[in-house]
Order: structure tokens, then C-alpha cells, then sequence
């Protein structure tokens, strides 16, 4: 009973601590996918592409824990993703990647890949919205009184 319990916080602090860790990560992007559509790619890349354990996912809150063995040793990773827009304000995703206990280069070539993915099965990004129209400036102005100008108005 008590290594249960024992267990039980152990696992809760280490993804405490990995959530904290993908809070600051430094591996990041800005895809310009909607949300909805990168979500399920990237678990699957995760899974079926790159061979990793998930540990955890909950696509609500835009997670997905993970652990990636290399040379006989285990690092825990963690993704997140979160709803966005891109410059040209079209629905994007922002990709945050930490894997604790590799270099930033790790991280950096699977967003690499995870990006060539995304490109491969969604295909171009949707064109970007038409640029909202500048605001109605309304009628011209009346001419001060007592000048004897008419108005001017539109034909």
C-alpha cells in the first residue's frame, strides 16, 4: 500500500515537473494548420512515425507526454500545441518541444520532421483571409455656416 502511494507521487511529481519544463521550452514553432488537424497527426508521428511511448495525451489541454529511449537510457518528452495565428491571420498551431536530458538539436529535428509531416498529409496552408476592410469615413463634412458652399454630394 504505502509503495503504491509512493508510486503514485512519484509519477505525479515528475509530470508536474515535465509540464513545468515544456512551460519554458525552447523549442518552438508556429505551423499555419488549424488545431484540430495537426492534433492527431502529431500523435500519430509521435507513435507511429518516430516509435515513441506515450505516456500521456489529452488533446483539451494540448499535451502529449512521451518517452524516447536512445543508447540503452530513457528521456522523458513532453509536446504541446496551442491554438494560434499566424502573420497572415489564418489559423496556426504552436508547437512547444522539450525532451529533458538531450540536446536542443534533438528537439529541433523532430519539429523538423513533424513540420515535413504536416506539409506531407495537409498539404499548403490555406491562403491567408482577405485584409479587413479600413473603416467607413462616413459623410464628407457640412461646409462652416455662412460661407454659401453647397455640400458636397456623391452622384
Amino acid at each position: 500500500m504505502k509503495r503504491a502511494v509512493l508510486g503514485t507521487l512519484a509519477l505525479v511529481t515528475g509530470l508536474s515537473l515535465l509540464w513545468v519544463t515544456l512551460a519554458h521550452a525552447d523549442t518552438a514553432r508556429l505551423v499555419s494548420y488549424p488545431y484540430d488537424r495537426v492534433w492527431p497527426a502529431a500523435v500519430r508521428f509521435l507513435r507511429v512515425d518516430q516509435k515513441l511511448k506515450i505516456v500521456e495525451k489529452d488533446q483539451e489541454s494540448g499535451y502529449v507526454l512521451f518517452e524516447l529511449a536512445d543508447d540503452g537510457k530513457t528521456f522523458q518528452g513532453a509536446l504541446q500545441l496551442s491554438r494560434a495565428k499566424d502573420g497572415d491571420r489564418r489559423e496556426a498551431t504552436r508547437l512547444g518541444l522539450k525532451i529533458s536530458g538531450r540536446p536542443s538539436y534533438v528537439e529541433d529535428e523532430l519539429l523538423v520532421k513533424l513540420e515535413r509531416k504536416l506539409k506531407d498529409e495537409l498539404g499548403d496552408p490555406a491562403p491567408a483571409p482577405p485584409a479587413p476592410a479600413p473603416p467607413d469615413a462616413g459623410p464628407a463634412p457640412a461646409p462652416p455656416p455662412g460661407t454659401g458652399a453647397k455640400p458636397k454630394t456623391s452622384p
